[in-house]
């Protein structure tokens, strides 16, 4: 056989390698445990544990509204690549996962206007769409009531918990302390309302991020 024979045969099962080679599967949330306390009406306190399969680093984002102020306290069981910063409406912070479940600490205030809302830090990872391994728990001062909540939680006293399919990017928790009506607040009739487009954004995000690390080559 020719050199120039033996360099195509070469080439074409390098490509037929490449070819047969499977695309690398896309990052999945496999369980995430939310944790939130309210120590006020604007202020949150929360602890984010999740475990991303398919990923080296993952990117979450959190939304800060006009006004607001969120802080980063603490990262466990990953390393920061990429400090936080602000992108639009969001803080955008990129962690190295050490392997398994990590977590994210931080500290929320919103403007006096958006009072009960507490954002969660969303990784760029959906969820597998079957599984409910998400958790939602979240305490109130000690005597408050809650009540039209978003989403939905079952409550023993002021602790309430809910399991869901999917990360929401934010919780509306509106609590009254003891001995006053629980406040209404036309804010909630108005997250209700924009609750569809911030899931449709995320997902036309996450879609536009998985696409960014498809193979090339690809049809």
């Amino acid at each position: 056989m020719s050199a120039s024979a033996a360099s195509r045969v070469v080439v074409v099962c390098a490509l037929a390698a490449s070819a047969s080679a499977p695309a690398a599967a896309a990052p999945v949330l496999r369980s995430a445990t939310v944790e939130i306390r309210f120590t006020a009406p604007t202020a949150c306190d929360v602890s984010l544990a999740v475990t991303v399969d398919g990923a080296t680093t993952v990117e979450h984002r959190l939304e800060v509204l006009p006004g607001g102020r969120a802080r980063l306290v603490d990262v466990q069981r990953a390393a920061i690549a990429a400090a936080a910063a602000d992108v639009g409406r969001t803080r955008a912070l990129v962690v190295e996962p050490a392997g398994g479940e990590y977590t994210l600490r931080y500290a929320v205030e919103q403007p006096p206007d958006r009072p009960f809302r507490c954002p969660v830090w969303l990784p760029a990872a959906p969820a597998d769409g079957r599984s409910r391994n998400v958790v939602l728990r979240v305490a109130l001062p000690a005597g408050a009531r809650a009540a039209g909540t978003l989403p939905a939680f079952a409550w023993n006293g002021a602790l309430g918990e809910a399991t869901m399919g999917h990360l929401p990017a934010f919780v509306l928790v509106p609590y009254a302390e003891p001995g006053q009506p629980v406040p209404w607040d036309i804010s909630r009739v108005m997250d209700g309302f924009t609750v569809a487009a911030l899931v449709a954004g995320s997902l036309l995000w996450l879609r536009r991020a998985r696409a960014g690390t498809a193979p090339a080559g690809g049809h």
